[in-house]
């Protein structure tokens, strides 16, 4: 568990079920059992992150990502959305007073301050914490995502 991920065995009663199931299908299943696991992770970090704004809340999200290397694999977690580098609406209307900065980005580039700390600031971690503490829920949740799955499947 070092690195941050999640690897859910002994599963076995599921296991026969799945390996039944047509490749394609399995991995439609699989993808969205792990994103039911991500969505909690998410929730969590949500609930938390630091308020200021509400902007760093807002910008946690779940994703999934595709592996080449691990063929049926799923993989998916919690990131926040990168800077843009696009002026907020507010910036853009002309005549609009009051906010002048330049730098005021769609989404938070500080949660990398906030979650690891800089010479100047101590760490206030939330996305590393939310994920350690949520990890019952998370194999809860995909488990149960994946034998919801796999009995729609075999239903059919």
């Amino acid at each position: 568990m070092s690195n941050g991920s999640l690897t859910v065995l002994g599963l076995g009663e599921l296991q026969a079920d799945f390996e039944r199931l047509a490749k394609s299908v399995g991995n439609k299943i699989a993808r969205d059992a792990v994103m039911a696991g991500a969505r909690v992770a998410r929730d969590k970090a949500r609930s938390t992150a630091p308020v200021r704004t509400g902007k760093l809340k807002k910008n946690i999200i779940a994703v999934s990502v595709k592996q080449a290397d691990t063929p049926g694999g799923a993989t998916a977690g919690i990131r926040v959305k990168n800077p843009t580098g696009k002026q907020s609406k507010a910036l853009k209307r002309p005549g609009k007073k009051g906010r002048t900065s330049k730098t005021d980005y769609e989404s938070p580039f500080y949660w990398k301050f906030l979650e690891l700390g800089t010479s100047k600031m101590q760490a206030h971690p939330f996305i590393r914490p939310s994920w350690d503490g949520s990890l019952p829920q998370i194999e809860k949740a995909v488990a149960d995502k994946l034998a919801e799955g796999i009995d729609n499947a075999i239903t059919r």
